[in-house]
């Protein structure tokens, strides 16, 4: 595992868990035509629910000049944790992300990160549990009762952006028609001029909650863009959960300005 598998990993980290398949509708039986209060109702109503999630998912990290796979066994606590095992072949990494820390190990160079995400002064933008999550599983990034949105005109989606930007993060959301499924969300975070942009494909029906098994997440900044995608296998919702990791001894602690250089 290099070191820009190591960077890979951490980008997919802060930036960032009897079925169906819902397929999108075609374009002309899609009713465009819905004021703002009921999209934003309708939003609303659609949004997916998860308490407890379990489940794997292939990663293909390409920044450009190389392609890597990787394996990860999720387990998430809905805005309280994400429990992260990552394997190529062999186990290789750990990491659990909290609301206000980030633990992870990898065993190769025998390194370790334990950090707050609250105070966050380094190459990242300050996120939160909430914001990784919402990114992986398909949900908005905001909260939609707390903002102001217009309706721009598009001939497949929904797509609604703030009326006013206040804030360093900038979010433009694309939204089926026909069941309100967020289905892309463009990011811009304006303080570091990036551009996280996110389509979620396939979604699947498991106990009435709606999951995409594709995550397509494109990173763009200073004309460099970095890819990483996701397919999603294994999912269940069990009652209890459990997050182990233990730093192993002997293990060198460095932050995350160092990996990324």
């Amino acid at each position: 595992m290099n070191k820009r598998l190591y960077k890979g990993v951490i980008v997919f980290l802060l930036f960032l868990s009897a079925c169906s398949v819902n397929k999108n509708p075609p374009a002309n039986l899609s009713d465009l035509s819905l004021d703002l209060k009921t999209v934003v109702k309708e939003i609303k109503k659609s949004e997916t629910k998860i308490k407890n999630l379990r489940n794997r998912a292939k990663i293909e990290f390409d920044n450009g000049k190389t392609i890597q796979s990787i394996i990860l066994n999720l387990r998430v606590l809905e805005n309280e944790a994400l429990w992260i095992s990552a394997s190529m072949i062999v186990p290789i990494a750990k990491a659990l992300i909290t609301k206000d820390r980030l633990l992870f190990y990898e065993k190769f160079q025998r390194t370790y990160i334990d950090t707050s995400l609250k105070n966050n002064k380094g190459k990242l933008p300050q996120v939160s549990i909430e914001f990784i999550q919402d990114i992986l599983f398909g949900k908005p990034v905001v909260d939609i009762d707390n903002r102001n949105w217009k309706i721009i005109q598009n001939p497949r989606q929904y797509v609604l952006v703030p009326s006013e930007n206040t804030t360093n993060i900038q979010p433009t959301l694309f939204f089926n028609p026909s069941n309100f499924i967020l289905e892309e969300q463009r990011i811009y975070f304006s303080s570091i001029n990036t551009l996280l942009a996110v389509e979620y494909k396939n979604f699947k029906s498991v106990n009435e909650r709606n999951i995409p098994l594709e995550v397509f997440i494109s990173i763009i900044q200073n004309g460099n863009i970095s890819k990483i995608n996701i397919e999603y296998s294994q999912i269940d919702f069990p009652e209890k959960l459990t997050f182990p990791i233990a730093i192993p001894e002997g293990y060198r602690k460095i932050n995350i300005n160092e990996l990324l250089q």
